[in-house]
């Protein structure tokens, strides 16, 4: 990524020059980091212009750095602008500036563009008023960066088995629509009984092939209904409901959306907001019905008196284990403390599950691969043998 430095300057001493130069160059490692994984964590939005988690991390980490130098809000925009690539994020930055230069704060300016949630703007907000608007930022820019990596592992984890599945699927759909049909013609020739396994992948084929239009169409419009109703509540009710039910990867989803709530409810909490004030911003941040709809919940019972434990009772998506410390934390009035162990806890259960399924899955999914191809070849040249011990 291409990043100039405006001399804003021309009369300023070499070491104003040198220290800019400097900066860019901490800002060109950042930005360095945080493309190592480029493929796996960038967002692609095919509907809208919404930020990337990706972006938002670098915007947070650019504009934390440029602050901490010692730059105001308005050069460090503008620096932050001339590092961005596409037009519309050049265009975003460009309106947050000029609703700063027109007299808004950062948190009101960014609110205007309706490309943040709500839990950002509220934590800068607090920055601001407390004059902690670097660690703010630092701290989202830490938020963000984790989330990728959590979005990461989950992709990790399921991409390689959903790639050797859907592989594995084309190879049997490809054997069963060219290669069992040239076989079946020939067995057509013999005057004698196909072996049963041999009979049942002939069956198998012909039923491929008459109905696999209806097979591929029905699948599409399968697709088109869950895109289109990804956002209703049944739909999602359900998604989160098998998703943490799948067999091997649902423990890891669950812990993967467990470290987020802990580590949003950790870094709220450390900058004194109220509780439940911070369960409202947590539940529009974390998009999980399971977890949203407890913290609907839980608003309903703190404001009646509740603590945060009892509120949380009633759903079973939270371990009777993090209810436990939970209650101790507010017991101790130490709760953020309680959420920040939690999540550290959660995140090292995270990679050790997905080291161990790095590690299974694979030769899982070659053999599964192997076992499919073989048994389609062996009913194909089983008449064969037959045909040949026949013979002899």
């Amino acid at each position: 990524m291409k990043i100039s430095l405006i001399d804003f300057n021309h009369n300023s001493k070499k070491s104003n020059s040198e220290e800019k130069n400097g900066l860019a160059n901490e800002i060109k490692e950042t930005k360095k980091t945080s493309n190592l994984s480029n493929i796996l964590t960038k967002e692609i939005n095919l509907f809208g212009s919404g930020l990337s988690l990706q972006k938002k991390e670098s915007f947070y980490s650019e504009l934390q750095i440029l602050l901490s130098a010692g730059l105001d809000l308005q050069r460090a925009l503008t620096l932050v602008i001339d590092n961005q690539k596409k037009t519309n994020d050049k265009k975003l930055f460009s309106d947050i500036q000029q609703s700063i230069i027109g007299g808004l704060s950062l948190s009101e300016s960014i609110n205007e563009t309706r490309q943040f949630s709500k839990y950002e703007i509220f934590s800068i907000k607090i920055g601001e008023e407390t004059g902690q608007l670097t660690s703010i930022l630092n701290e989202l820019a830490s938020f963000f960066q984790k989330s990728l990596q959590y979005r990461r592992k989950v992709f990790g984890a399921l991409a390689y088995p959903i790639f050797v599945i859907v592989f594995s699927l084309a190879v049997v759909v490809f054997l069963l629509q060219f290669l069992v049909p040239m076989f079946s013609g020939v067995y057509e020739r013999f005057d004698k009984e196909l072996p049963e396994l041999t009979q049942k992948i002939v069956f198998l084929s012909n039923w491929m092939i008459d109905y696999s239009m209806y097979l591929f169409l029905g699948i599409g419009v399968l697709i088109v209904l869950l895109f289109t109703q990804r956002t209703k509540v049944w739909f999602r009710k359900m998604s989160s409901w098998l998703l943490v039910r799948l067999p091997i990867f649902g423990p890891l989803i669950r812990e993967i959306y467990l470290v987020r709530f802990c580590q949003s409810m950790s870094l709220l909490l450390s900058s004194k907001i109220p509780l439940l004030k911070a369960v409202g911003l947590v539940k529009s941040m974390i998009n999980f019905y399971s977890i949203e709809i407890a913290l609907s919940h839980a608003e309903k019972e703190i404001l009646n008196g509740s603590t945060l434990e009892d509120a949380l009772q009633p759903f079973p998506f939270f371990p009777k284990q993090l209810l436990a410390l939970v209650k101790v934390g507010e017991e101790a009035s130490q709760l953020d403390t309680m959420f920040q162990k939690l999540g550290e806890q959660y995140n090292n259960a995270v990679e050790q599950r997905t080291e161990v399924l790095s590690s299974l899955i694979e030769p899982i999914l070659i053999v599964g691969l192997g076992v499919l191809v073989g048994i389609v070849l062996i009913a194909m040249y089983l008449p064969l043998f037959q045909l040949s011990t026949g013979v002899n």
